[in-house]
């Protein structure tokens, strides 16, 4: 990858302090900041509108941020930004969803909720974000479409980052039937459908990984209270847990209806587990997960559940790592790398 020796100013909810950040997900990036700019967190937020709070917050940090420091371009990570027209045309946003995922929930779908809530969410993002103005790539063909369906503009896919595991891989004969579950513990996850699959597959277990925050407190209380007695709850594991349960799992199962890319799967693959999902986003547009492991309802991923244990294997493993191997953080940093300079060239900041 071509060296860019760029200073590095970061604007998130909490500083990455070295000892969290190598305990949750296993790397130190405090080397690279220069300069640091604390916005609000979710949990931080009053608990109501959070879409239009989310809105808000991100245009007064931005602000601050490009104030603070006199940054030659901005690269947005995060959803739900409100990009300022100053700087828009130097700003490169990475766009997980072109609609938030609170907009976009079912709660929302009646005609007076969506008049009264969606639709103004809509006119400010179509009428005061500047996100047009500004260069986008996205998480893969499947959000791609979205975008271009949403906002009638092209963007680049450039594949997320996703965790990569070496160790050793467990032999049939020590693997139980252990089904797992990876992902933040909110509403849009499902988790209702892997608790539903739990309950009609008694004999296997099920080990759900997953990280909460205060304001989701309720809805991880939720599905504690209505487990079946088959599931175990690992709530803001270590990576040292979380490995311990990928080491004996054969299966990953996942409830999101339409996910935009889907970090887990290849998480799960890497691992050496089979990933099943649902038949949408980019597990069907984008290939991520194969069709037989794919299912529309509950029936079809009780199916699927029952094909993948069966099928697990350490040569299907050592296969899925593989392919892992194509969605690493190397590759990520290589492409996205090659696409800042180019862009940086092209628009003559270089």
């Amino acid at each position: 990858m071509h060296e860019m020796r760029s200073k590095v100013f970061l604007c998130s909810s909490s500083y990455p302090e070295r000892n969290e950040t190598l305990d949750r997900i296993g790397i130190d990036v405090t080397d690279s900041i220069s300069g640091f700019v604390k916005s609000i967190g979710r949990n931080e937020i009053l608990p109501f509108l959070g879409a239009y709070q989310r809105l808000v917050y991100s245009y007064f940090f931005f602000k601050k941020l490009i104030k603070r420091h006199k940054v030659d371009f901005v690269l947005v990570t995060g959803g739900s930004s409100l990009i300022p027209k100053d700087i828009a045309e130097r700003t490169i946003v990475y766009v997980h969803y072109p609609v938030d995922l609170e907009v976009a929930s079912e709660k929302y779908q009646s005609k007076i909720l969506k008049k009264w809530y969606i639709r103004p969410w809509m006119f400010i993002s179509n009428n005061l974000d500047y996100i047009k103005q500004s260069t986008i790539i996205t998480n893969s063909n499947y959000t791609k479409n979205a975008i271009k369906s949403a906002w009638g503009m092209d963007s680049v896919v450039i594949y997320p980052p996703c965790p990569q595991y070496s160790f050793p891989l467990n032999d049939a004969q020590v693997k139980e039937d252990v089904v797992c579950s990876i992902g933040r513990f909110t509403e849009e996850k499902r988790y209702e459908t892997i608790l539903e699959v739990a309950r009609r597959l008694p004999d296997v277990k099920f080990e759900l990984v997953g990280s909460i925050t205060p304001d989701k407190a309720w809805y991880l209380d939720n599905l504690q209270k209505n487990s079946p007695k088959n599931v175990v709850f690992h709530i803001n594991a270590t990576v040292d847990e979380k490995i311990d349960v990928l080491k004996k799992s054969k299966v990953m199962l996942h409830g999101f209806i339409g996910e935009h890319f889907g970090i887990a799967y290849v998480e799960a693959m890497s691992a050496g587990i089979i990933p099943v999902a649902h038949d949408s986003g980019a597990a069907k547009i984008d290939a991520i997960i194969e069709e037989k492991y794919r299912y529309n309802n509950i029936e079809e991923a009780v199916d699927s559940v029952k094909i993948a244990l069966s099928s697990w294997s350490i040569s299907e493993s050592q296969r899925l790592r593989e392919y892992a191997k194509e969605f690493s953080a190397e590759s990520f940093r290589n492409n996205l790398g090659l696409f800042i300079s180019k862009w940086l060239v092209d628009n003559g900041k270089r």
